[in-house]
């Protein structure tokens, strides 16, 4: 899902939860990025050189979202897919002292092999809506 602005994203989840009986919510980013790099630092989900095959960016020519299972070969070590590239997502971490921007992590399809590295983030005001800006959940039993 794409166009989705903060607010929407921490609505669906509180929704999901109630839904489910669970907690559903956005991942700190300290979370994503553990989920995406593993324990050992890699750059990308699937290691330290970029393969335009293990993911959905500028490079893979594409020019538009692509189902979560397509690149199963750039999984994360913990199994979790479309770490890099497809869509920027949200995290529910503020992206700098001033509380007035949410982290977004991930890159997307329009970005390059620069921009979907595990450590790269970029920040946006929770209202904002992109065609290349999502989101994944986190969720616990309560």
């Amino acid at each position: 899902m794409v166009l989705v602005s903060h607010e929407d994203a921490t609505a669906f989840c509180e929704w999901r939860s109630q839904k489910e009986n669970c907690i559903v919510r956005l991942p700190t980013e300290m979370e994503w990025e553990k989920a995406a790099r593993g324990e050992d630092g890699r750059k990308y989900p699937w290691g330290d050189e970029f393969d335009s095959d293990r993911c959905n960016t500028r490079e893979s020519g594409i020019g538009k979202t692509t189902s979560v299972l397509k690149y199963p070969e750039g999984r994360s070590p913990y199994d979790a897919h479309d770490m890099a590239g497809n869509v920027w997502e949200w995290t529910q971490s503020f992206y700098d002292d001033s509380k007035d921007t949410y982290t977004l992590r991930g890159g997307s399809w329009g970005t390059d092999r620069v921009s979907v590295r595990c450590a790269v983030r970029g920040g946006v005001s929770p209202g904002d809506r992109a065609i290349g800006l999502g989101f994944r959940c986190v969720r616990t039993e309560k």
